[in-house]
């Protein structure tokens, strides 16, 4: 009779177990169709005529003519290319200035004992500061130099935005290096510039490859500076949905079809480098 009750009791909690667990996966997914449904909703409307998306369905017979119609457009191929211009080379700029800001704050040599934390503060600040604060004055500041509606001019306002984004991650692993290492690297005749590239940036390279998607994807759904600083020759793709919406009207299934292209270059970036975007945010909140 012993045994039959350690069985029974055992029986009882392995389906007390699968219960929770059952109950926990059906409330996670829950959750995920709630959050996701937009982003569906959006893909499924691109697969819709002008009238059928009028009138919200979830079934409908498909047509890529929608489609078509967004990717055969010269404006949109315009808007797409400036924003990979944008990515690219406001990613890498930000990166090639960001790490050796990063480098000197945690491993140079200073007058004052404390400057170090506060050039380092001053970059965290800056983060806080939205866009639309410093707007009037960058505006006039771009319309003496000449920088509005410049492919260059929105390109160091960028740079200049999310630099402190490439200090703040990066910051947070070089300063989990051991010191040792790069002080004995020195006494062998090892320059600064060597001790970066070849020690800690490799050493590192998990938290720079999370800063550099940060940035990219970033750069990527930037609308304000876009918006104020650009016209149609060299605006970006968020500025393009915007003003296909004002100028052609509420065409919900082409505005449904751009949006998800604009949205899927993210996605995949994300999807294919998650592991090192999760390890390396996780990590410099830990550091951090």
């Amino acid at each position: 009779m012993g045994t039959k009750n350690v069985k029974d009791v055992q029986r009882s909690m392995r389906i007390r177990n699968f219960l929770k667990k059952f109950i926990l996966a059906v409330i996670i997914w829950v959750i995920a169709i709630f959050y996701f449904f937009p982003i569906l909703y959006m893909f499924l409307s691109g697969f819709k005529t002008e009238a059928q998306a009028v009138t919200p369905a979830i079934f409908f017979k498909p047509t890529l003519v929608t489609y078509q119609k967004v990717l055969g457009d010269p404006t949109m191929h315009q808007y797409l290319r400036n924003s990979l211009f944008q990515v690219f080379f406001g990613t890498l700029i930000s990166l090639c200035l960001g790490i050796p800001a990063a480098f000197a704050l945690v491993f140079g040599r200073f007058k004052k004992r404390d400057s170090s934390g506060k050039y380092y503060l001053w970059f965290i600040t800056t983060i806080l500061l939205p866009p639309v604060a410093v707007l009037i004055p960058l505006f006039i500041w771009y319309q003496q130099f000449r920088l509005i509606n410049t492919p260059y001019g929105l390109l160091a306002a960028y740079v200049g935005f999310h630099i402190p984004i490439v200090v703040w991650m990066v910051h947070s692993f070089f300063s989990d290096l051991p010191k040792e290492i790069f002080e004995a690297a020195e006494i062998d005749g090892c320059t600064k510039f060597q001790r970066m590239t070849r020690m800690a940036i490799p050493l590192a390279r998990t938290g720079i490859i999370s800063a550099g998607l940060l940035v990219a994807v970033f750069i990527w759904n930037e609308f304000f500076l876009g918006f104020n600083l650009t016209g149609n020759p060299t605006a970006t793709l968020p500025v393009y949905m915007a003003r296909f919406r004002e100028q052609q009207g509420q065409f919900v299934a082409q505005l449904s079809a751009s949006s998800t292209i604009s949205v899927l270059p993210a996605i995949i970036l994300g999807w294919m480098t998650q592991k090192a975007l999760v390890k390396g945010l996780v990590a410099g909140a830990v550091k951090g």
